[in-house]
C-alpha cells in the first residue's frame, strides 16, 4: 500500500471517529420536571451533628418552623420536598427525605449532636448526597463549624451542581482556623459555582441568617449579577431592572459590607422608598431587598474590607436555560449541560416569559469576578422567538469557568438581562469522572 493511500485512510478514519464522538455526545435528556408545577424544588439542610454544633441545631430547629410557614403560605410554592443530611466524622446519615413539612421538622428535632474531636468533617460527601437526592433548581444549606476532610469529592459535587442548577449556601460558625486549606477552599468553589455564598457567623447569629432564608426561598428566582473577589475593594455596577421583576435582593458576604442602591432618577434608596434589610451582620454579611422596583437602569455600589462575594437575584417569570451541543440542534432536549473541551460549541437558549416583539440581542460569557470575557451577538430566529428558542454562532469556550449573561428588550421595550444560575466548566474527554450525563437527572432513590 502506498504511503499516500495510507495517509488518506488514516485521515478518513480520524474524521469518522470525530463524527462518532460528536454524535455520541449529543444525547437526549431524561424527562424534565413539569415546568407548570408550582412546587418543583427541594429544601435541603446538610447539618454537622458533632458536639460543638448543639447551639446551632437549636436555632435551626426554631428557624425551620418559620421558613416552612413562610414558604407554604405563598401562592406559588417553591418547595416540593425536604431533605435532611446529618454528618459527622466518619459517618453520613441517616438521611431523610419527605414531602411532609411536619415530618421534616420532626426529623430535625430528632437529630442529636454527638462526639467531636478533630476539626475537619465529612461535609463534601454529605453535600453530594443532598444534591443526588434533590430535584433540579433546589436550595441547599450547609451548617457546620469545620472545613471539609473529604474535599477530594469536590469535583463530583461541582459536576452535580452544574447538572442540578442548584444553589449551595454555607452557614459557618467555624472553619478550623485556616481558610487557605483545601478543605475550606472547596467550600468557596462550590459556593461560587452554584451562585451560593459563605456566611461566617458567631454561634448566636445563626438565627439571623435563617430569617434571610425565610425570605429568599422563592419560586421563579432569577439571577442578575454574581461576582467573587479575593481582596478588599469597592465596585460599581449598572443593572437594568425590567417590569417583570417583582422584587430584587442584593446579598454581600464579607467583612465590613457596605451596599448603596441608586434608582434610575439618581436617588439613593432607603427604608422610605421601601428598601428592607434582611440581614446585617457588620463583620460578615449584609442583605437588602426591594419590592417592585421601578423599571430602568439602577446603580449599585458595594465594598468590603476583605475577601467577599456579591449576588443580585430577583423574582420574575422572565428567565432562560442554556444547553450545549457539538453540532447544531433544533430541540432543547438534544443539548447537554456542559460544553466539551476541544470541540466546537453550539448553544441553545430556552427562554421563558419573553414574547415577541421582545428579543435577545447578545450573550456575554462572564468570569466569576463579574468581568466580561466575550460578547456574542444573537440573531432573531425565523419564528421571531415564539417558541422561546434562541441560538448563536459556533464558538470556543474559555478554559476557565464562566457564567452566561443574556441581554435583550422585553415586549414593552425595556432593557433586561439575566445570568445563568451556575457557572459552566468544560468536560474534558477521556478524563476520569463520575458519569452524570443529563440536566434533570432523576433524584437518586433513598
Amino acid at each position: 500500500m502506498s504511503g499516500a493511500l495510507l495517509k488518506c485512510l488514516v485521515l478518513a478514519l480520524l474524521v469518522s471517529v470525530n463524527r462518532l464522538l460528536a454524535d455520541s455526545l449529543v444525547l437526549p435528556r431524561f424527562e424534565e420536571v413539569d415546568e407548570s408545577s408550582d412546587s418543583a424544588s427541594t429544601l435541603a439542610f446538610v447539618f454537622d451533628v458533632t458536639g460543638s454544633m448543639y447551639d446551632d441545631l437549636k436555632q435551626v430547629i426554631e428557624g425551620a418552623s418559620r421558613i416552612l410557614e413562610k414558604t407554604l403560605s405563598r401562592r406559588t410554592r417553591p418547595i416540593k420536598n425536604f431533605v435532611l443530611v446529618p454528618f459527622h466524622d466518619p459517618d453520613i446519615g441517616p438521611v431523610s427525605i419527605t414531602t411532609d413539612p411536619k415530618k421534616f421538622q420532626q426529623d430535625l428535632q430528632e437529630l442529636f449532636v454527638q462526639g467531636g474531636g478533630d476539626c475537619p468533617e465529612m461535609s463534601i460527601g454529605a453535600i453530594k448526597q443532598a444534591l443526588e437526592l434533590s430535584l433540579p433548581g433546589s436550595f441547599i444549606y450547609v451548617f457546620t463549624d469545620a472545613r471539609a476532610k473529604d474535599y477530594r469529592l469536590k469535583r463530583d459535587v461541582l459536576q452535580l451542581v452544574q447538572l442540578r442548577q442548584s444553589q449551595v449556601v454555607f452557614v459557618l460558625t467555624g472553619d478550623c482556623g485556616d481558610r487557605s486549606q483545601p478543605g475550606y477552599r472547596a467550600y468557596e468553589e462550590i459556593a461560587a459555582t452554584s451562585s451560593g455564598q459563605i456566611f461566617h457567623l458567631d454561634k448566636q447569629q445563626v438565627n439571623e441568617v435563617l430569617k434571610w432564608v425565610e425570605e429568599t426561598v422563592q419560586a421563579m428566582k432569577v439571577h442578575l449579577l454574581s461576582s467573587n473577589h479575593d481582596s478588599a475593594q469597592e465596585n460599581k455596577w449598572e443593572v437594568p431592572f425590567d417590569p417583570s421583576l417583582r422584587e430584587v435582593t442584593v446579598s454581600l458576604s464579607g467583612p465590613a459590607p457596605q451596599i448603596e442602591l441608586t434608582d434610575p432618577f439618581g436617588r439613593v434608596v432607603g427604608a422610605e422608598q421601601g428598601l428592607k434589610e434582611l440581614l446585617n451582620i457588620p463583620n460578615s454579611a449584609r442583605v437588602i431587598n426591594l419590592k417592585f422596583p421601578k423599571p430602568g437602569f439602577w446603580k449599585l455600589k458595594v465594598s468590603c474590607s476583605g475577601r467577599h462575594t456579591l449576588r443580585v437575584t430577583g423574582v420574575s417569570s422572565l428567565d432562560f436555560r442554556a444547553g450545549f451541543s457539538t453540532l447544531p440542534v433544533s430541540e432543547f432536549n438534544h443539548t447537554r449541560e456542559r460544553p466539551i473541551k476541544g470541540l466546537p460549541t453550539h448553544v441553545m437558549l430556552k427562554c421563558t416569559g419573553l414574547k415577541p416583539p421582545g428579543y435577545l440581542s447578545q450573550v456575554e460569557l462572564m468570569s466569576v469576578s463579574g468581568r466580561s470575557l466575550r460578547t456574542i451577538p444573537v440573531s432573531l430566529p425565523t419564528d421571531l422567538g415564539q417558541q422561546g428558542l434562541w441560538t448563536f454562532p459556533e464558538f470556543r469556550t474559555p478554559p476557565q469557568s464562566f457564567f452566561i449573561k443574556v441581554t435583550g428588550n422585553d415586549a414593552g421595550g425595556f432593557r433586561f438581562h439575566r445570568l445563568s444560575s451556575v457557572s459552566y466548566t468544560n468536560i474534558i474527554p477521556g478524563k476520569a469522572t463520575t458519569c452524570y450525563p443529563f440536566r434533570n437527572i432523576s433524584p437518586k432513590p433513598l
